[in-house]
């Protein structure tokens, strides 16, 4: 319960203006306390980004060949395997261009045969000296040329096949539909994806960082990690890659943070917030955030000492979440003032209540090999 200043005043001056009582005769102003207490108290980087799936692992899929769309054979959002058939381009002109070649083909062996026997014969006339070189030099010329056209022939055979193969889209890897662009029957070719894959198993928060907070992040750090869409939730994460190099214009590096997934609960392209924990004081005195007070005169604490709210000037050091670390001006054990310490005069007798909750308040998980800054 925090006592307004006029509320306070009143209660200060009402008392000596109706019965002459001194300040040690005012009924004693009820406060919540809680001991000054020993913990560990990290030193965080907060960072704000994108969820993104792994570098290589979320491709657009499009035809290598033009044709029109006959089958989509799954929906977003839905699970795939590595190889599985996700649509399918209408193969009649495609089935009808291999049929071609494969004629061609065949009629490019019969004139190699053909070109093969005429050669023989010319060879086998010149060696009984019934014809001359020259005729043997044509047959030649005329069957390199005939075997010249089945190698053509074969390899636009190989190459109808192959783009009969192409008309249908297979994932590339293990992952989810995350996006279909097309419906059957539209006209598409390479320019035009039809299919979006991702493997969202683990995801990248991809984040801008200035520059002087990026020089703290190292490979390994653990980070704790939120999503607006879910704020009540904490996603276990861990810094890979900080960019060597800062951008010119906004004056920030890249961090990457990777964040497992394997509950699919994280969608990619979400935005995120990350706690880096960056160094970690063990063992050192602790009160919550509420308990500081500021003035002119710096921040300080409102100590219980014989029944009297008593300012105390304090050092700060480390802050997470709700708690705050005293580096000077308190001692353990010591109760202070988490409520009710608003514009309490120093030497105001005061009525302490333990705190409904006696613990320090909600803080990052801190790592046990963590060591002390």
């Amino acid at each position: 319960m925090r006592i307004s200043r006029l509320a306070l005043l009143l209660a200060l001056t009402g008392g000596c203006n109706r019965n002459g009582e001194t300040v040690d005769q005012i009924h004693p102003v009820p406060v919540r306390v809680q001991p000054v207490a020993r913990g560990d108290v990290p030193d965080t980087v907060e960072v704000a980004g994108t969820l993104e799936p792994l570098p290589g692992l979320d491709v657009k899929l499009a035809p290598v060949v033009a044709g029109r769309l006959s089958q989509i054979l799954i929906a977003e959002g839905e699970h795939v395997r590595t190889g599985q058939v996700l649509a399918r381009l209408d193969p009649i002109p495609l089935r009808d261009a291999v049929a071609q070649a494969e004629a061609q083909l065949g009629q490019a062996e019969a004139q190699e045969s053909n070109a093969t026997t005429k050669y023989e014969r010319a060879r086998q006339a010149f060696t009984a000296g019934v014809a001359a070189g020259q005729e043997v030099d044509d047959a030649r010329l005329q069957l390199e040329s005939a075997r010249a056209a089945v190698r053509t022939a074969r390899a636009a055979l190989s190459t109808a096949r192959n783009q009969l193969a192409r008309s249908e889209l297979r994932a590339p890897f293990d992952g989810v539909v995350a996006k279909v662009s097309a419906a059957p029957g539209e006209p598409v070719d390479a320019s035009k994806p039809v299919v979006e894959v991702a493997d969202t198993d683990v995801l990248d928060l991809r984040a801008p960082v200035a520059s002087r907070a990026a020089m703290r992040l190292r490979q390994g750090q653990p980070a704790t990690v939120v999503v607006d869409a879910a704020p009540d939730q904490k996603f276990a994460g861990t810094v890979v890659a900080v960019a060597p190099a800062v951008d010119p214009t906004t004056g920030a590096a890249l961090v990457r943070i990777r964040v497992p997934n394997p509950s699919g609960i994280l969608k990619a392209n979400s935005v995120a917030h990350a706690r880096v924990i960056v160094d970690v004081h063990r063992g050192t005195l602790l009160v919550p955030r509420e308990a500081v007070v500021g003035s002119v005169e710096g921040p300080g604490i409102e100590i219980v000492q014989e029944g009297k709210a008593r300012r105390a000037a304090v050092k700060l050091g480390y802050q997470d979440g709700e708690v705050v670390e005293l580096l000077a001006g308190a001692q353990e054990g010591q109760l202070v003032i988490v409520q009710g310490a608003y514009a309490l005069p120093d030497g105001t007798p005061v009525e302490p209540q333990a705190a409904p909750d006696a613990g320090l308040g909600e803080t990052s998980p801190v790592p046990a090999k963590e060591k002390s800054g």
